[in-house]
């Protein structure tokens, strides 16, 4: 009777321990969601304040969408530079500094007085921000079981989604009330609570960053496996052009809205979070399911490739071309807002299973460098998908423009196909 009574008390205790190491489990995740949501609040409010800012600074699209290409640029050149930073000198600190400079780089954009100014200011902050998902992917892979990975990545880069759905409903009101150029100082004082989030959770001991390795680990020493091979470049390939349709939604969704559909800044911050938050469940969904499928190819003892996954996701992306329809039917702006909803779901099931599986073939010492070397394929595939989208926009060539962001992900997964070394999994 006392052994019972013993357990029955006991049972509480290991119950909250178990939750405990569930929460500290999980909590650098979570810190990874909301720098995801940070980089995508600071990048957004140029684009969901676009049509206000180019009205005052006399600007035209096509100068909008270079100084897109800037940022693109910038932020393509950065994240395989952070990534190798945080692989060899330690997560904490780099992305640290990064946060440091990318907050006064969103801060400086309320200083802009014309193109030039628009193109440092998103330059700096492109290259800040280049350490957003790097960071991300070497915390899962550090801290995650690799059964629970494909899902963490989604938490990780779901807050990516989540800020771009949050920035139309923070940022408009204070844009309404004080002027575009507030709203920009909004974010540089975000990126300080940031800072002081994420300098706790490494004083309290729940984000313990582990010891760096000085020499090759096993796995990579057996296989020989390096940074640069085909499966990286398949990866890239998958991320890059797979995912390209995200810059659509992001960056020319606002000024489609205004020009097409003739709606308000004012409507656009009640209409704007809803295709960040089709990329977001994206994120979710096809997280969960690329990790039911590697837990299944673990227990079976096989390796199964995606190239499937991405066919259908690449003939689920012509739904867009359904919009110049959509646009005349008795409905137009929810058809639309839908289709544009769908298309950044399918977007981001390209982003996780493209590093799911690069996270199963390749050493996870290379975490970092796979995020980075994949987001920059990305980033250079924006770059030039958005000055052509700003110079068809001013044509009023819409049509052409979605049958040209469609066209992106059907490419991406030709070339995995041909890129993609025979698989070998990798711990």
């Amino acid at each position: 009777m006392a052994g019972q009574a013993d357990e029955t008390v006991s049972m509480p205790v290991e119950i909250r321990r178990e939750q405990t190491f569930a929460i500290r489990q999980w909590a650098p995740a979570l810190s990874m969601t909301l720098l995801g949501l940070l980089s995508y609040v600071d990048r957004s409010v140029l684009a969901i304040l676009s049509p206000t800012i180019l009205a005052s600074l006399h600007l035209s699209a096509t100068q909008y969408g270079y100084a897109i290409l800037v940022f693109s640029l910038c932020y393509m050149l950065a994240n395989p530079i952070w990534g190798l930073w945080m692989d060899r000198t330690g997560l904490w600190l780099t992305t640290l500094a990064a946060v440091a400079v990318w907050s006064l780089a969103s801060g400086s954009h309320g200083l802009m007085m014309g193109f030039a100014g628009m193109c440092v200011a998103r330059g700096v902050l492109g290259f800040g921000e280049g350490a957003t998902f790097p960071a991300g992917l070497k915390t899962v892979t550090e801290t995650l079981p690799e059964e629970k990975r494909a899902f963490g990545l989604g938490i990780a880069y779901s807050g990516s989604s989540l800020g771009a759905a949050l920035t139309p409903l923070l940022i408009t009101p204070v844009a309404l009330r004080w002027g575009w150029r507030a709203a920009f100082g909004v974010t540089a004082v975000l990126g300080l609570l940031w800072i002081a989030l994420w300098t706790t959770l490494r004083l309290t001991g729940w984000y313990a960053e582990p010891a760096r390795p000085q020499i090759l680990t096993a796995a990579t020493a057996i296989t020989g496996q390096s940074r640069w091979n085909r499966n990286l470049f398949a990866a890239a390939a998958a991320y890059g052009l797979g995912a390209a349709p995200l810059a659509f939604g992001l960056y020319a969704a606002p000024l489609y809205l205004t020009r097409v559909m003739h709606l308000g800044q004012a409507s656009l911050g009640h209409l704007l979070w809803l295709p960040p938050a089709g990329w977001e469940l994206g994120y979710l969904v096809f997280g969960r399911i690329a990790d039911r499928r590697r837990l299944n190819d673990l227990n079976r003892g096989r390796s199964r490739r995606p190239g499937s996954v991405f066919l259908l996701l690449s003939v689920a992306g012509f739904l867009i071309m359904l919009a110049p329809a959509a646009a005349r039917c008795s409905f137009p702006v929810t058809a639309t807002m839908l289709l544009f909803f769908l298309q950044m779901f399918v977007a981001g099931g390209f982003v996780v299973f493209a590093l799911a599986d690069g996270m199963a073939v390749l050493p996870k010492e290379h975490a970092a460098f796979l995020a980075g070397f994949s987001i920059s394929a990305w980033a250079f595939a924006t770059g030039l998908l958005m000055p052509l989208l700003g110079h068809l926009f001013d044509g009023q060539r819409y049509t052409l423009t979605f049958w040209l962001v469609a066209s992106l992900p059907p490419v991406g997964t030709a070339l995995w196909w041909l890129l993609c070394a025979r698989r070998q999994h990798i711990r």
